[in-house]
């Protein structure tokens, strides 16, 4: 009995650490929140620590708005605590060497606080041959495996070093629909994503406000879209432009020296395991677009928003070939 208690104690623990910091998120996610209108909190709690008035248009309303508006933000301070994410496809294509290739299997795991993105891709040209590969992106690594994990075990598979492709992934890491406002919320605060996690961003940017940091991270609205300008973290020279209708993102792009690189997201819901569903959105469309042709166009089948564990180790022949 004692032993049943215990477990009955540790899973609503875990449940309510997971859970919305405000019971608007339910409206929220069926599309009638913009912001929270006075100031209680939900579930019976109080308010966090910050609360802005329905209709304000300045920074940090934006982006707590955002992350609220997501789900992002966890426990009674309203912490913006989501560190990792494991996403399937339930179908899509995919450009592999200039030629369409329809999607039997992709997956993306992603650690936003250790920088990390991996890609499992399947897929089938037109002409019945399949392709498989496992993009990876760790730090300051990019890489392919056959096979998820290659070379951790000896023997088992094999890492194939992609240094070109790490400004690319990375842009892909902090452009997707968690890693944007990320990234926004870091360069308003003047750090990198991985010291600005676990914060509430309102309280967050006053602080470093007060510590003399300087914001760059740029807000402009366009009728009752909020445009929000931002750098990509560790890709020199390239600049986010996302831009927010009822502070969900419709589309981020990204300009990089002549390229650019158009992310454009819809159908945001919770789609997480029917039976652990956490009002936390994620969106349901993808498409990315390069210089105006399109690379990705995938579909969310399920994702996995908790705290569960996602790493990728870097293979030691990959260290060796960047010379580290």
């Amino acid at each position: 009995m004692c032993e049943r208690r215990t477990l009955a104690a540790t899973v609503l623990a875990l449940l309510v650490a997971m859970s919305p910091a405000v019971s608007g998120q339910g409206a929220a996610q069926a599309g009638q929140g913009q912001g929270r209108a006075g100031g209680g909190g939900g579930f019976g709690g109080a308010a966090g620590p910050f609360t802005p008035t329905p209709g304000d248009k300045d920074l940090k309303s934006v982006l707590f708005n955002w992350t609220w508006r997501m789900g992002m933000l966890r426990s009674g301070a309203e912490s913006e605590l989501v560190k990792t994410l494991d996403y399937h496809a339930a179908g899509g294509t995919l450009q592999v060497n200039g030629q369409p290739c329809t999607l039997t299997k992709y997956r993306v795991q992603a650690n936003y606080q250790v920088p990390g993105w991996r890609t499992q891709i399947e897929c089938t040209f037109k002409n019945k041959q399949t392709y498989k590969n496992v993009e990876t992106l760790s730090g300051d690594y990019a890489w392919d495996e056959d096979m998820p994990g290659a070379e951790l075990v000896p023997g088992k598979g094999t890492a194939t070093p992609q240094p070109a492709t790490l400004e690319e992934r990375r842009i892909r890491l902090w452009a997707s629909p968690h890693g944007a406002p990320k990234a926004a919320i870091a360069a308003a605060a003047g750090m990198p994503p991985s010291e600005s996690f676990g914060e509430n961003p309102a309280v967050l940017l006053d602080n470093q406000a007060k510590a003399g940091a300087k914001s760059t991270t740029t807000l402009e609205w366009q009728g009752e879209k909020a445009i929000l300008t931002f750098p990509i973290p560790d890709v020199p020279g390239a600049m986010a432009t996302a831009t927010l209708v009822n502070y969900l993102p419709e589309s981020v792009v990204v300009t990089h020296g002549a390229n650019k690189t158009e992310f454009i997201y819809g159908k945001w819901a919770d789609w997480n395991n029917p039976l652990f569903k956490i009002d936390a959105l994620y969106a349901g469309t993808m498409v990315e677009r390069k210089n105006g042709t399109v690379m990705r166009s995938v579909n969310a089948k399920v994702t996995e928003i908790g705290q569960i564990y996602v790493i990728m180790p870097v293979p030691a022949s990959v260290r060796k070939a960047a010379g580290k």
